[in-house]
C-alpha cells in the first residue's frame, strides 16, 4: 500500500512539471546599479624613454659616439638606468659595454652629466686603444629607465634588448 501511494505521488509531481509551460520572453527590465570599481592595475612604464638614432660610424681616429637624448639632465642621469643598444646590420641588437659582433672590438658606455650626453667608445677586444677598421652601426637605441621602475619590473636580462623591450613595453 505504501508503495502504491509513493508511486501515485511521484506520477502526480511528474505530471505537474510536465504541464508547466516554458516561460515566454518579456520586455527587458531596467538597468541595475553600477558595480564596485576593480583594484588598481600594475604600475605602467610611462616614464621609460627610448631614443632612436640612425647610422653611426666609428674609426680608429674617431672612436667616440655621443648621443644627446632630448630632455636628459644631470639629475636624470643620476637617478636612471641608462642602456645603449646598437645593431651592426645583422638585425641583432648588441648591448654597449661588451664585445661587438664576432668579438672584433669592445664597447664602453658612459654618461657625462656636464653636457647630459650618453657616450660609447671603442676599444680593441683586449682592452687596448682601438686600432681596427671602420665600424658602422645601422641603428642605435638609448633606453632610459627611472630607477624606481627598475625595481618594480622584476627580473629582466638587460643584456638582451628584446627582453628589455618586452619588460618595459617599448614599441619598435
Amino acid at each position: 500500500m505504501k508503495r502504491k501511494i509513493v508511486t501515485i505521488l511521484f506520477v502526480g509531481v511528474l505530471a505537474m512539471f510536465a504541464s508547466c509551460k516554458k516561460a515566454e520572453k518579456g520586455d527587458t527590465g531596467p538597468a541595475g546599479s553600477n558595480g564596485t570599481n576593480g583594484s588598481a592595475g600594475a604600475q605602467g612604464n610611462a616614464n621609460v624613454k627610448i631614443y632612436n638614432y640612425g647610422t653611426t660610424t666609428l674609426t680608429a681616429t674617431s672612436i667616440n659616439a655621443k648621443f644627446l637624448p632630448a630632455g636628459l639632465t644631470a639629475a636624470k642621469i643620476d637617478s636612471s638606468l641608462i642602456m645603449v643598444y646598437y645593431s651592426a646590420g645583422s638585425g641583432q641588437w648588441n648591448v654597449a659595454n661588451g664585445l661587438g659582433p664576432g668579438g672584433a672590438y669592445a664597447t664602453i658606455q658612459y654618461s657625462d652629466p656636464s653636457d647630459s650626453s650618453i657616450n660609447v667608445y671603442l676599444k680593441n677586444a683586449d682592452g687596448t686603444v682601438y686600432s681596427g677598421g671602420t665600424v658602422t652601426w645601422q641603428k642605435v637605441r638609448v633606453v632610459i629607465v627611472p630607477t624606481a621602475s627598475v625595481f618594480r619590473t622584476g627580473k629582466v636580462d638587460y643584456s638582451n634588448y628584446s627582453d628589455v623591450a618586452r619588460a618595459y613595453h617599448l614599441e619598435e
